[in-house]
């Protein structure tokens, strides 16, 4: 009698970021990246309780400005740092709500040229529902 050893993958699930357009250079990090100088991006859990969280290779889509402007990769799990990490596209003084210092990396895979409208939430991270 054979046994099967069955692996199940876990699915990719798609999740939407709001970045605050007053607080965040969003053009700064696109130009940045169309220029080879960054692909990644630390970005924070915020203060929400989340049930479930993101995972290693699950696709997110940031919105800033009412605009979806880039598909991301992640590529970390959520990890608590001693300081909010910061870059150099973050307008002024720390944003309250990182102040958990918790945050995740994300691969840049897809700027996009033309964006379409994608409405920001409250909360810094929610269940993608497009595409």
């Amino acid at each position: 009698m054979k046994h099967h050893t069955f692996i199940i993958d876990r699915m990719v699930k798609s999740w939407q970021v709001s970045w605050n357009k007053s607080i965040y250079d969003y053009i700064g990090i696109i130009n940045s990246y169309k220029k080879n100088d960054t692909d990644i991006i630390y970005q924070s859990k915020g203060l929400a309780i989340m049930k479930n969280l993101p995972k290693i290779d699950d696709n997110v889509y940031v919105s800033c400005n009412k605009l979806k402007i880039m598909k991301c990769k992640i590529i970390s799990n959520f990890i608590e740092g001693v300081d909010e990490k910061n870059d150099v596209h973050n307008e002024g003084s720390s944003r309250t709500h990182t102040s958990n210092n918790t945050y995740l990396k994300m691969k840049i895979i897809k700027i996009y040229d033309n964006p379409t409208e994608l409405i920001g939430r409250q909360r810094t991270w929610i269940t993608y529902k497009g595409e």
